[in-house]
């Protein structure tokens, strides 16, 4: 399918773009979709634009990026409006919130306040998505799993970053089996203190947050949203090598956080944050397989670049928790940063 379409999915959009809005399309060009296969394009016809995408042969994504993107809306998630879906096809219509990423805006912002300021909106529409999101919500959208659990953080979190990244990226040639014990552990540990209350995003980073002219954030590819703990999508935030934000700036986010969390849920802060590194550890496990595998295995070489940022994003998190029991994956973290 690659970014170039078919007439019948053009004719689509022009006959869609017509009954909507009277025109008919004046541009048609196709936009970047880093790892996903999905192909996306911008419209543009005489008072506006709208973004298409073209999703063939996946009605289980789709069906879930439809109705998750529906409710989310409904409950004043700032997500695109959804306008046509023709299921058949694997065939969307959907508003166009604009060209600037929060990954942009940052990389353009030198300044810890100015920085700040761009994050506060994105907190905002997040803790919206949280706790106004889980209302109503239904476990029946979901297409890959509807909780955050330990079988989840095994098999696409840990696991993934065993199997694609020290396997298959660094050649790893340790005991396996060993690894898989520590990972065991902290998957059951990060279930305990993670409980899955609220609704997460679990891939809220700042490629996913597009910023308006006036400031406003909306949030994007949301169809793996399910349901899981508050720590997670901050956590992808925070930790995000994207961006490769400062402790400072990290920390003054987490502080806004909390104070907001606490205007929209009764959350022992304590509690939170007794959670939330291990909670991180799992998202860099997971960030770290997803890069190998698209950049070695599915050939996006651009995604290999970013692996420095995270893996020295690991080796923080494991060096500040000396007494999580997992030995073998701090050496390891350690000899791949030396």
């Amino acid at each position: 399918m690659g970014g170039t379409g078919s007439v019948e999915f053009f004719e689509w959009i022009h006959e869609r773009c017509v009954a909507r809005w009277g025109v008919p399309p004046l541009n048609t060009r196709p936009l970047a979709s880093d790892g996903s296969d999905r192909s996306f394009f911008r419209v543009e016809f005489k008072v506006g634009s709208f973004i298409a995408l073209w999703n063939s042969g996946n009605s289980a994504e789709n069906d879930a990026y439809w109705e998750i993107g529906r409710h989310l809306g409904s409950c004043g998630v700032p997500v695109p409006k959804l306008y046509e879906y023709q299921r058949d096809m694997g065939w969307l219509m959907l508003e166009d919130l604009g060209e600037l990423s929060l990954q942009e805006a940052v990389c353009k912002e030198s300044s810890h306040q100015g920085i700040l300021e761009l994050y506060r909106p994105v907190l905002e529409a997040l803790l919206l998505l949280q706790v106004k999101g889980i209302k109503g919500f239904s476990e029946s959208w979901c297409y890959q799993g509807s909780r955050y659990d330990e079988r989840l953080m095994l098999e696409r979190e840990s696991g993934y970053f065993l199997e694609a990244f020290l396997q298959g990226y660094a050649s790893w040639k340790g005991v396996k089996s060993r690894l898989w014990e520590e990972f065991l552990l902290l998957a059951r540990t990060t279930a305990r203190l993670a409980s899955p209350v609220f609704l997460m995003h679990r891939d809220f980073q700042s490629r996913n947050i597009l910023l308006s002219p006036q400031g406003r954030a909306g949030i994007i590819d949301f169809q793996g949203a399910r349901l899981g703990p508050l720590q997670y999508d901050l956590a992808s935030l925070l930790m995000d090598p994207y961006v490769s934000l400062p402790q400072d700036v990290r920390d003054s986010i987490l502080r806004e956080y909390l104070v907001g969390l606490s205007e929209y849920a009764p959350v022992s802060p304590e509690a939170f944050l007794e959670g939330y590194p291990l909670v991180a550890l799992h998202r860099n496990l997971q960030i770290l397989g997803a890069f190998a595998f698209l950049g070695k295995t599915r050939g996006k070489s651009f995604f290999l670049r970013w692996i420095p940022g995270a893996l020295s994003h690991l080796q923080e998190l494991l060096l500040a928790h000396p007494q999580w029991p997992c030995p073998l994956l701090r050496d390891t973290v350690a000899q791949l940063c030396s």
